[in-house]
């Protein structure tokens, strides 16, 4: 009687129930498709990320691709394949860097007359609440580019302290400095020229006039 193939070759582990380290060990071997899981997994997290940052245009897509692009030809470089949501933020962090420092250069050359930031599509529906959000990118707009991904990660996004300082490569006391001098002048800011985004941060927050 013959003895019965083993199916591992014809009915592999589904990857999409594969932990973060084995997708990396499996796009380290070269396993594209693993790529794809990692892509369904994450796409959305590194999105927000980007948009968050950056707004709305060609150039979030583009970005997007250049994460998961970085991340298939890095593989088996990782030296926490546990962490993948964290490496895949830490690279989008960086190309928003990158970015953000090409914009401000394009501004300063006047190739680009405007350089703001594009409203996002998910704003709120009432109009006090896309006031203050519109406010808030100016704001935004006008932070140096850590101070702006730093207070995004953790206001916005609500990483931890240690996961915005390892996706800056900056220490945990940067990152809560930062955060709390782009808070500090976002309020600031907002009282002197934002009057909607001044009143929703005093609805939420219970700051005051004086």
């Amino acid at each position: 009687m013959a003895i019965a193939k083993k199916q591992t070759a014809v009915s592999p582990f589904p990857r999409d129930r594969l932990g973060d380290s084995e997708l990396v060990e499996a796009v380290a071997r070269g396993d594209t498709a693993a790529v794809g899981v990692a892509w369904d997994r994450y796409s959305h997290v590194v999105r927000g990320v980007l948009r968050s940052n950056l707004g709305v245009d060609a150039a979030v897509e583009d970005l997007l691709q250049d994460v998961f692009v970085a991340f298939l030809r890095g593989a088996s470089e990782l030296r926490d394949p546990s962490a993948l949501r964290a490496y895949l933020v830490s690279v989008a962090v960086r190309l928003v860097l990158v970015e953000l420092r090409r914009r401000r250069v394009r501004r300063w050359v006047m190739l680009s007359p405007k350089g703001q930031v594009p409203e996002v599509p998910s704003a709120p529906t009432d109009l006090d609440g896309t006031l203050a959000l519109r406010g808030l990118h100016r704001l935004l707009e006008a932070l140096p580019a850590r101070r702006r991904v730093a207070f995004v990660l953790r206001q916005v996004h609500g990483l931890e302290i240690t996961e915005v300082a390892a996706a800056l490569e900056v220490s945990e006391s940067t990152v809560k400095r930062e955060v709390l001098r782009a808070r500090r002048a976002i309020v600031a800011r907002a009282r002197r020229s934002e009057p909607a985004l001044w009143e929703y941060v005093r609805r939420t927050e219970g700051v005051g006039d004086a």
